[in-house]
């Protein structure tokens, strides 16, 4: 997906219907550090299986010099970077569920569409959208799922860097919004850090469109988003939301700030990425 000029900002599609085809190509390709478009391999049960065993001796690999040592980690290695671990459907009475790689039942198949585009072997995400086949709404990944919103998107759209946001879509006026994971604390007494996963939403649906922007920053690119309604712009953040009221805004790189500006202001409203609405 090529990237578009905005108001003098260079951003990702997201919600657009080009957005939506192409906003995971990147989990299609091998994940190397530079740019290629060579296709994942698609693991069997026994890959999934060798992969998990060499992780858990992966320190060990890297301290000895044996050659078999440094084939098993050459192998992981290529299982780490050319391999497929996204979970795939399955279907049992034309409902579908969701398998991992290693053959483990992720979800039951109870829903008319999941979504799959996640690696089931590193990490599963700690919510998934699912669909009743009118709607989509958000479910865990719990031993025992649970459905954490109605169904009432018309798509929901998961960040795909760090997956801690959730694009959602307004069914009745199509418009779009944002959910964000928190992890409230259970316990403010407790010498343990005792907390779990919630939805907490961060935006009402009232963008037209959303797209990805960046920071420019010292360690890594900081992902912040562009909104827009009509041809009024403002920005969200994992933080919060500005008002979508500004014709253009600038980017402060080193201080993660913004100045958003309009046309018949004088001054530029300042913002900070932690504080995107200036409070």
């Amino acid at each position: 997906m090529k990237r578009i000029h905005l108001i003098g900002r260079v951003v990702d599609q997201i919600t657009s219907e080009e957005g939506q085809a192409h906003y995971y190509d990147k989990m299609n390709y091998w994940r190397v550090c530079f740019a290629n478009t060579n296709p994942l391999c698609i693991p069997g049960i026994e890959d999934a299986n060798e992969y998990l065993c060499l992780r858990k001796i992966k320190d060990l690999l890297w301290s000895k010099s044996s050659t078999e040592d440094r084939l098993r980690l050459r192998k992981l290695q290529i299982y780490e970077t050319r391999y497929d671990w996204r979970p795939y459907k399955s279907m049992a009475n034309s409902f579908i569920g969701l398998v991992s790689p290693t053959g483990k039942q992720i979800l039951p198949e109870a829903f008319s569409d999941v979504f799959t585009q996640f690696d089931a072997i590193d990490k599963l995400p700690d919510f998934i959208p699912v669909s009743n086949g009118k709607a989509w709404a958000l479910i865990s990944l719990s031993a025992s799922p649970v459905l954490v919103t109605e169904f009432c998107y018309k798509m929901i759209i998961p960040e795909r860097w760090e997956s801690r946001l959730f694009f959602v879509q307004n069914k009745a006026t199509m418009k779009w919004g944002a959910l964000s994971i928190i992890w409230p604390f259970t316990n403010v007494s407790s010498r343990r850090d005792c907390a779990f996963p919630c939805i907490k939403q961060i935006m009402p649906c009232i963008a037209d469109e959303i797209y990805e922007d960046e920071l420019m920053t010292e360690e890594s690119p900081t992902i912040f988003f562009m909104t827009r309604v009509g041809k009024k712009f403002g920005i969200l953040t994992d933080f919060g939301y500005s008002e979508i009221i500004y014709d253009s805004y600038e980017t402060d790189d080193e201080e993660y700030s913004f100045r958003l500006i309009c046309k018949d202001c004088k001054r530029a409203h300042h913002v900070d990425f932690w504080h995107p609405d200036g409070k």
